[in-house]
């Protein structure tokens, strides 16, 4: 796998200049700037090299079928918020002052999301699109209408990883998870269904990023209870691959279950193929019909043959671009607002579904007045009230060392 990072001194540079992919030229002027928050430095640095090829999968496409408005292209101004919300306040204050960017796909992390919507974008009126922020928090922002998703929110998330655990035959489970909104949310959640459904969560231990050693967590919560498995909410390079080495190392845990940010083939290469024998998760997943995520998967593999177009938030990523493109067509403007009020007219009924790949179809039902209703490769959109996607969630595990999916989900 192809990996991205974005120096310092690059991050900075992203801000105000637009990032193309390699040996494109630089758009002409009038081209139509949509921003972007990744966290291509720090905990989910690893993540962002195929949702960065899903964003910029859809934006070619678009492109290369007639552009948006009147034939403008698409371009991206990215920034590295290095999974940090500090930085992220920073890097979202640039894109909307500086840059001047009508609506911004991001950020990945649901702290990040939820630290940029309050303090940059809310009351700027920029609507942002997250194609990975996924607590339960981000539905209750007093956000104006302007924060998106197009991932699952964690209640549904928690509600399934609790019932697929006890169903598989785990009474007794301790739960780690990283001390932020995500963590924090996604824990409640699978606490709730897990004994809901009959399960006992032996003990709960909420962990700071980035610490050299967890050994003394996790022996607390191996000696409280007898837990037959550990509940792991993490991120790999904030702490959670470290957790898992020490809980094999020291022989804490031999059972491991994981969620969407530990969803992630290059843990199972630092920990080891053997030692996460039998481990299962879930993340968002897909509910898209046969032929859409068709066209999606063939499209990604064309365009970007050692990336994984069914990896972690990809298929929600390419969706994300997709449907603010839409919207910017419909409001027949690149104007906050106007693209803000837009997003609902093109991602559900009753208009004419479109799909992936079919932009040239999407425009020329928009310009004869019709409506349109995306049904993109994560599924269905329908932005809910609250700015929330339907979608389902996958339940995957762990065999002869690869990440495989069993089945998707939708309760």
């Amino acid at each position: 796998m192809t990996r991205f990072a974005l120096t310092r001194r690059t991050m900075l540079a992203a801000t105000t200049a637009a990032a193309l992919p390699l040996g494109a030229p630089r758009a002409q002027a009038g081209a139509v700037r949509i921003g972007a928050i990744l966290s291509a430095s720090g905990g989910l640095a690893s993540f962002v090299p195929p949702i960065r090829a899903g964003i910029m999968l859809a934006l070619n496409e678009i492109n290369a079928a007639g552009g948006v408005l009147d034939g403008r292209r698409l371009e991206l101004v990215e920034a590295d918020d290095q999974t940090n919300p500090q930085v992220g306040v920073q890097v979202a204050t640039r894109l909307v002052q500086a840059d001047a960017v009508p609506v911004i796909i991001g950020p990945m992390a649901s702290g990040i999301t939820i630290a940029v919507a309050n303090a940059v974008t809310i009351p700027a009126g920029v609507p942002i699109i997250s194609p990975s922020a996924t607590a339960p928090a981000i539905s209750a922002l007093a956000d104006n209408d302007t924060v998106f998703r197009t991932a699952v929110p964690d209640g549904l998330q928690g509600a399934v990883l609790g019932r697929i655990t006890r169903a598989r035959g785990i009474e007794r489970a301790a739960v780690m998870a990283i001390n932020n909104d995500y963590g924090r949310g996604l824990a409640d959640a699978f606490s709730a269904s897990f004994r809901a459904a009959g399960g006992t969560v032996t003990a709960s231990q909420n962990f700071e990023e980035n610490r050299p050693s967890y050994r003394a967590e996790l022996q607390t919560l191996a000696g409280r209870g007898s837990p037959q498995a550990l509940v792991l909410i993490a991120y790999p390079a904030s702490g959670g691959t470290t957790i898992l080495r020490n809980a094999v190392e020291n022989g804490f845990f031999s059972r491991f279950v994981l969620t969407d940010g530990m969803r992630d083939q290059a843990v199972v290469q630092a920990v080891g193929a053997q030692a996460l024998r039998g481990t299962f998760g879930t993340a968002p997943g897909t509910a898209a019909g046969a032929e859409q995520r068709r066209r999606y998967e063939e499209a990604f593999r064309r365009a970007n043959p050692t990336l994984d177009p069914a990896g972690a938030f990809v298929a929600q990523s390419y969706d994300a671009a997709y449907v603010a493109a839409l919207a910017i067509q419909k409001a027949g403007q690149a104007e906050r607002a106007a693209i803000r009020a837009a997003l609902r007219g093109v991602s559900a009924p009753p208009g004419e579904v479109v799909g992936p790949g079919d932009w040239a179809k999407a425009r020329q039902i928009l310009a004869g007045g019709g409506e349109v209703n995306y049904e993109g490769a994560s599924g269905p959109i329908d932005f809910n009230a609250t700015g929330d996607a339907r979608g389902r969630i996958e339940v995957w595990d762990i065999a002869d060392g690869r990440i495989n999916t069993v089945e998707n989900l939708s309760e």
